[in-house]
């Protein structure tokens, strides 16, 4: 039996086109992601490591069905599940034991490593934890076909991934101490990085709606939110050796290239990220604690002067008050921290419509 979405061909036809000309430039106005759901008695919303290798794939999709039915996707948003097995599943595939808690799953440090010249990546076919994550991505979109977006999971960024595979601590030495294995390994990661990304595109792409991933931004062809938390603790002048080529090359093999910037940490590096031709857009999380992101229009100001889309995580309030001071052109308003009827989230709509009118 088909999934029983509220969302029509029609829809899919309008978030292509409107989708399309925002990536172009051409929408004289913010894309505006809102969903709205019902209650689901009894549906879990965990990461999917949750369940495990060995629960049936069937059984955590039908899990997630209920939840799909029960959303309605208003303004740009629709029908979107992404296979999320924690951030930076990568270091599982690489041999990462990986666990879950009730906030997220933790990757450990490689067992047997007393140095960087210890460790040897690459690509094994016959990893559990790829096997698994293939296999739900597969199983979702036979299951869902054209009905729902599958997107591709988070595989992570190159010193996110190391980071895992070493502890952060370790790692912070490391850049100091062993700058050429450093560079030997993050180019590893960036080879297996792109050969995990094409294997799961192309499982996602049997779907025919285009791309995602576990940001918001949809596109018709290769995306992906490229990030390195860790470069919050490091120098823009490491950040330019060890993760500005991992992003240059990944954007190179993308078409919609955005990058996640997490927290004031990471804004000494946004110049760096401003001068990599292709990549698309940035999306700002202020991060936990901090104003949201009508607090930042300075820095919102700096992204789009650069040149670059923008992706903000807004509540109706913050959306705003953004419009009103950007217009909202070449911006994605991701609207959080709100509990709506779809009755109120029209009427929001009609209101960020009212306001782009008026400015």
């Amino acid at each position: 039996m088909a999934i029983n979405i509220n969302f029509t061909d029609a829809d899919w036809q309008r978030i292509t086109r409107d989708w399309n000309d925002w990536w172009a430039g051409e929408l004289d106005r913010p894309i505006v992601v809102l969903e709205v759901s019902d209650p689901v008695p009894g549906a879990n919303t965990s990461q999917l490591s949750k369940w495990g290798l060995d629960t049936p794939a069937d059984a955590v999709i039908d899990n997630w069905e209920r939840l799909l039915e029960a959303t309605h996707w208003l303004g740009d948003a629709y029908p979107k599940w992404w296979v999320n097995y924690g951030p930076g599943t990568s270091a599982a595939f690489l041999g990462s034991r990986l666990s879950w808690t009730p906030d997220t799953t933790w990757f450990w440090p490689l067992e047997g490593v007393n140095s960087l010249s210890d460790i040897h990546l690459s690509y094994d076919a016959q990893n559990p934890w790829w096997l698994r994550v293939q296999q739900m991505t597969a199983r979702a979109v036979e299951r869902w076909g054209d009905q729902v977006l599958v997107g591709i999971a988070d595989i992570g960024g190159n010193l996110d991934i190391l980071a895992s595979l070493r502890t952060s601590e370790k790692l912070l030495l490391d850049l100091t101490d062993d700058p050429d294995e450093i560079d030997r390994l993050v180019n590893e990661i960036t080879a297996l990085w792109i050969r995990y990304y094409d294997e799961l595109y192309a499982l996602t792409s049997k779907g025919g709606r285009g791309n995602a991933c576990w940001g918001p931004c949809w596109s018709p062809g290769k995306g992906y939110m490229l990030q390195c938390d860790f470069s919050y603790m490091i120098s823009p002048r490491m950040f330019k050796r060890y993760i500005v080529p991992d992003l240059t090359k990944c954007c190179n093999h993308l078409d919609y290239g955005f990058y996640h910037l997490d927290g004031k940490g990471e804004i000494p590096h946004l110049d760096h990220l401003l001068a990599i031709e292709r990549l698309r857009g940035i999306q700002w999380q202020p991060g936990d604690g901090q104003p949201l992101a009508d607090g930042w229009l300075a820095l919102l100001k700096r992204i789009r002067d650069g040149g670059k889309l923008c992706q903000i995580y807004v509540d109706c309030k913050a959306a705003l008050a953004v419009q009103r001071a950007t217009g909202g052109k070449g911006f994605i308003y991701h609207i959080i921290n709100e509990t709506l009827t779809v009755e109120e989230g029209q009427a929001f709509l009609d209101e960020l419509r009212a306001t782009h009118v008026a400015t």
